[in-house]
Order: structure tokens, then sequence, then C-alpha cells
């Protein structure tokens, strides 16, 4: 029986490998398969685990069950079929690390169990949605879109990896920097590789939302046009560069960042509200890579999903200390008293 180790990956050690190859990113067996363990039955009986599924009275175990809640929304839309690894944004690892885990409570081990509940499940509890629904009053940060999407089933992406920026690594190293050799054929290796894999690109800007007709073709006899469809513009714009330590003098003007173009035709059923979507949001996007322009200045998504996306890095705060400390539900009924446990944060797994 497999052993499910779920560990915590930060978009910042996900720099693509020089020789990366397709098998790095999608790996090349079957997905991986959650088996309730023994852990998984202590979950169970914990009192965090009966607030979640029944709500909770405690104003401050409000705060602390809602920062749960959201942490589960922001990883649940980019679980992936490589392998039993899960990622979360950077600052909210810290924020999980610094804000939820005391000596009497290991906050990261229960989140662990929290994902691998949903994952062994297959979705996410319906009482743990109702639990949400109640809260959000007293705690609006968790996302209710995301969490509806893990109610209707873990949809997993091929690979997190595959982030914009890595596709576009991939693209040079693979394609444009080729020698002449391999450069009849470099295109259409990329192509097979890459396209046609269901993906989720963060930062992208929306630039709008609307109907639009499909682009018009010669229907072959008996052949109905296609409809309307709903249709996300959207753009990826490279990262400025990270401070330096010295500073450097520039002259003239500065490096123009690089731009991708993201068309995302959108799935009929969405978990976002469109209409409250504005111009200029910070979004996610999730769908099926279907076509890209040479050069990956464009690219296509089929049917796909837009979340919004918050800057966790400038809002930080997820439980007030004294909510942690004063909430009963905050105790080790969990791990007993052992300090780290086999796939928790930053353990090493065995």
């Amino acid at each position: 029986m497999r052993t499910a180790r779920l560990l915590v990956l930060a978009l910042g050690l996900l720099a693509s490998p020089a020789l990366a190859q397709p098998e790095f990113f999608f790996g090349t067996g079957e997905a991986p398969v959650f088996r309730e363990e023994a852990i998984d039955k202590r979950f169970l009986r914990t009192r965090l685990f009966q607030a979640l599924d029944q709500g909770t009275a405690d104003a401050n175990c409000a705060q602390v069950v809602g920062a749960y809640l959201t942490l589960l929304g922001e990883v649940g839309t980019q679980f992936h079929k490589r392998d039993e690894n899960f990622m979360l944004d950077p600052a909210l690892v810290q924020a999980l690390n610094t804000q939820l885990v005391t000596d009497r409570f290991p906050g990261n081990s229960y989140f662990v169990t929290m994902v691998r509940r949903v994952l062994i499940d297959k979705q996410l509890r319906p009482d743990w949605l109702k639990t949400a629904e109640s809260l959000v009053p007293y705690y609006p940060a968790i996302d209710m879109a995301r969490l509806r999407f893990l109610a209707d089933g873990t949809k997993p992406v091929d690979s997190f990896l595959l982030t914009l920026p890595v596709l576009r690594e991939r693209y040079k190293e693979e394609v444009q920097r080729v020698n002449s050799v391999a450069v009849s054929t470099a295109e259409a290796l990329f192509r097979d590789n890459y396209l046609d894999h269901e993906l989720a690109f963060s930062g992208l800007e929306l630039v709008d939302v609307k109907l639009e007709k499909p682009k018009k073709k010669k229907l072959k006899k008996g052949e109905e046009p296609e409809p309307e469809r709903m249709v996300a513009r959207l753009i990826w714009t490279e990262p400025e560069p990270a401070p330096t330590a010295t500073y450097e003098f520039q002259f003239g003007k500065p490096r123009k960042r690089e731009r991708v173009e993201v068309v995302a035709i959108l799935q009929d059923k969405q978990y976002v509200d469109l209409n409250k979507l504005l111009k200029g949001n910070t979004v996610l996007v999730r769908g099926r890579f279907w076509e890209y322009k040479k050069g990956l200045s464009s690219i296509e998504l089929r049917d796909a999903l837009l979340f919004q996306e918050r800057d966790w890095a400038r809002i930080g705060g997820l439980v007030e200390p004294m909510a942690l400390a004063s909430c009963p539900l905050a105790v080790n009924d969990l791990t007993g008293i052992a300090p780290a446990q086999p796939g928790a944060f930053g353990s090493k797994p065995r």
C-alpha cells in the first residue's frame, strides 16, 4: 500500500531545471491513490474535525476554523496528478507555521490531515462547506468559490509545476535555442509534449470577459455553426526583477517586460460570479492548454475556470495570536507528544 506523504512546495522552489523533460512535470506513472491510514482515523476524533463538521459558536475558534478553510480553498484548485505533493502560496506557508503552530498545537499537521481527508474522499465534505458558509460573516477571507469547486469533487490538473513562466522557459530551451539539426522538429515535438494538458496559471491580469462568436469557417454539409461562447482575455506580465543588495545605475529606457496574452474559453459553470470580476483583477485560470502562437506570445485554454487571487504577502494575517491561545479546540489531540510527524511541513519523508 502506498504511503501518501503530502509536502508543501513553495513556488520559489520550482525553478525549471536546465535539462527538464516532460516527465519531470507530468510524471511517468498513474496518479497517486490516497487511502485512509491511522492518522486519518485519529483526525476524525479531533476537536478540529468536529468543529469543521458541526461549526462553532466560539468567536476565537471561528477564526481558527475559518483560517483552515481558507488555506484549504487555496490549495484545492491546484491539486495535481503527478504525485502526492500539493502547493501553498509561500506567504501562507509562513502564516501557517507562525500563526497556527504552538507548543501545544501542531497546526501544520492538522492542515495536512485536512488535505488528506479531501483527497481520500475525493471531495470537500458537505458539512465543511456548510460550516464555511456559516463563518463567512465572521471570517470573510474564506473563498467560497474555491470551496464550492472542491465540493463538486477534486479535479487535479496534470501538473502544478508547469507554471506559465516555466512553460516559457521550456519553450526557449526546447524550441528557440536548439541547433540547426534539431530546429526542423523542435516545434512539433514541443506541441506533442505540452499541448492538451490540464494546467493552472496564476498571477494573470483580467482584461475582459464577454460573449464572443467563434471565428468564421466554411461549414460542411449539415454542420451547424458554433454557438457564442464566454471568453476571458488575460495578460501575464513578466515580474519585475528582485532588487539587488547594491544600487545599479541604469541608463536609457528600462527593459520592457515580456507579456503573454491568454485567451480562455470558459466552461458554462463558473464558481466565481463573472459579473463581479473587475478589469485589472488578478486571477488564477485553469483549463486545457489547447493552442499557442509561435513564440508563445499568446496561448489558448479550453474548458477554463477562473478564480480570484489575493496578494497574501500583503494581507499577512490568518488568525490573531490571542484567538488561537483562547480557542479550546487548538490542542494536540491528533499526533500525541511526538514533535514531528511524517508528512508535516518541514519534515523529511521516510
